[in-house]
């Protein structure tokens, strides 16, 4: 096929035109689908100055194999520049078990600190000014010590700032794990928290959807969209149907986060259709007439899918790319995926030239400068316009087979998922998806001109977070860790907010599968659950 007989299309599949002319957006009202930065439909952001004001948050998604060393990481990212934290735990502790859990040798601390108790959060948050710095926390269980920590250093609650994805019950999830605890229980405990948090840690964002995932296992964008935007109505009716507290107090802390890839202009455009929607979602399906709780805002990372092992310099570029389209779309907060991420967790020199990404971007690019510099393309807002169409199609699919949670429990999104990976394999394979060094340029690995340095993983760091754990249930007082869970079992059966009971439960340093495995206990397993911890 000639280069003249070529189709053209974006990662999602839509098609690109040679060449875009004032016909293409001849539907396109100013006022109505583009509008005024800081006012709806917030196509052009969500402020009226947006960067001139204040740059996005800087926020890594970070961790070493100790609560140690992660806190020795974080000081040294605030230091060069960063302005938010975000944990990234080992998956022992991202999915609720214990460091000596025979089910996690191998796993502790190997790609993340690992954290058994508020101990090992109190030694990862050490020295650190909780109320000047905003964190991203994860789970609720690492949610609560945190808070916890913060009350134990004199701190008031309601000036402590922080996000997590709370509303994942209304997310596919990206893994099946055999210990997961029920859709049902998943929503108990992140209504629970919404609402304790929207009183006594108002400056939390607590109703927050994450679909960075969606997009790491290579789902379109329109995809990663529509699942991001049924998720958030499925955890607003969740929300309205349960009636404790105003609506309106979901809509206002909730936040978003996406993924970026490298494909330029359409992830530009999708966080300008995402604004969008979600003001038109708040206005037509739920009614809101404030405009700051049709605000859209929104994380976006590099997903790691784009990152490769061969030349893996490369891959600074792609996430480079990746992030000044995140800021030509109107981000509030970036975390810029580090070069080595394909090899090893990131090394120092990845930690480092990740800050740096979007220091250049901010300080020497000017593309800051100005609101929204690219509204009036036309292909900008003929492909914005694209994207919200056929995301608009996609809702409706989700609607149609009974909504968001619906949809889970039917194994749509699972099969989605394995789709989407075996076209991506596919396309790799056959040329049609081109990535530079890999099926295309590619140099034989003696050619490469360079080495970069991986970070190395230390397994005894293992053993002495075992031995840490054992020894944390010898000298704490157990009764009150027995009476705290067996408090918190009796609330979770009844109808009292959780949330007490389970910064009551951390407090006495009940364990985090101690906690966790009092709700999988009340609340069942998810419906793939296979075996027993």
């Amino acid at each position: 096929m000639s280069e003249m007989e070529k189709e053209y299309t974006t990662f999602s599949g839509i098609p690109i035109k040679e060449l875009y002319t004032p016909g293409d957006v001849k539907d396109v009202d100013f006022e109505r689908d583009i509008g005024t930065p800081g006012e709806p439909p917030f196509t052009r952001g969500v402020y009226r100055n947006m960067y001139r004001g204040r740059h996005p948050t800087i926020r890594r998604f970070s961790g070493v194999e100790t609560p140690e060393d992660t806190n020795k990481l974080f000081r040294h990212e605030l230091e060069l520049g960063s302005t938010g934290l975000a944990i990234a735990p080992d998956v022992p502790t991202s999915t609720g078990l214990d460091s000596d859990n025979p089910l996690c040798r191998g796993d502790v601390g190997f790609c993340g600190p690992p954290i058994d108790s508020i101990q090992d959060m109190e030694i990862m948050f050490d020295g650190i000014e909780l109320d000047k710095v905003t964190t991203w926390t994860y789970t609720v269980p690492l949610t609560a010590m945190y808070l916890a920590v913060a009350e134990k250093r004199g701190y008031d609650l309601k000036q402590i700032g922080g996000s997590l994805p709370a509303m994942g019950f209304a997310t596919p999830k990206g893994i099946d794990l055999p210990w997961s605890m029920s859709i049902e229980g998943d929503k108990r405990v992140a209504l629970d928290f919404a609402e304790w948090t929207s009183e006594h840690v108002p400056k939390w964002h607590n109703t927050s959807v994450s679909v960075y995932f969606i997009k790491d296992n290579w789902m379109t964008s329109i995809q990663e969209l529509g699942i991001m935007l049924g998720a958030a109505m499925a955890a607003a009716n969740a929300w309205k149907e349960r009636g404790k507290m105003p609506l309106e107090t979901f809509f206002r802390r909730i936040s978003f986060e996406m993924a970026c890839g490298n494909d330029f202009f359409e992830e530009i455009c999708k966080l300008r259709a995402a604004r969008r929607m979600w003001t038109k979602i708040c206005q037509d399906k739920y009614g809101i007439t404030d405009p700051k709780l049709m605000q859209c805002r929104v994380r976006v990372q590099n997903h790691g899918s784009i990152c490769v092992p061969e030349e893996p310099l490369n891959n600074l570029l792609r996430c480079g790319f990746g992030m000044l389209g995140a800021v030509l779309g109107g981000a509030q907060s970036l975390h810029p995926t580090a070069y080595d991420e394909a090899l090893s967790i990131p090394s120092d020199m990845g930690h480092l030239l990740s800050i740096r990404t979007l220091q250049i971007i901010y300080e020497e690019t000017g593309a800051t400068s100005t609101v929204d510099p690219l509204a009036g393309s036309y292909f900008v807002e003929r492909l914005t316009n694209e994207i919200e169409q056929r995301t608009w199609d996609y809702l409706k699919e989700i609607e149609d087979m009974g909504g968001m949670i619906k949809a889970i429990q039917s194994g749509f999104f699972r099969n989605a998922y394995m789709q989407a990976n075996q076209d991506a394999a596919r396309k790799l394979e056959t040329g049609e998806r081109v990535v530079v060094g890999v099926n295309k340029y590619r140099l034989k690995p003696e050619e490469v001109p360079y080495n970069v340095p991986v970070y190395r993983y230390q397994p005894t760091c293992a053993e002495r977070q075992i031995e840490r754990v054992k020894k944390l249930r010898k000298e704490r007082d157990n009764a009150k860790v027995a009476e705290a869970l067996q408090e918190m079992e009796k609330v979770c059966r009844g109808d009292e907010n959780i949330m007490p009971s389970l910064m009551n439960s951390v407090k006495v340093y009940a364990t985090l599968q101690e906690i966790c495995d009092v709700w999988r206990k009340v609340y069942g397993l998810d419906a793939y659950a296979k075996i027993s911890i």
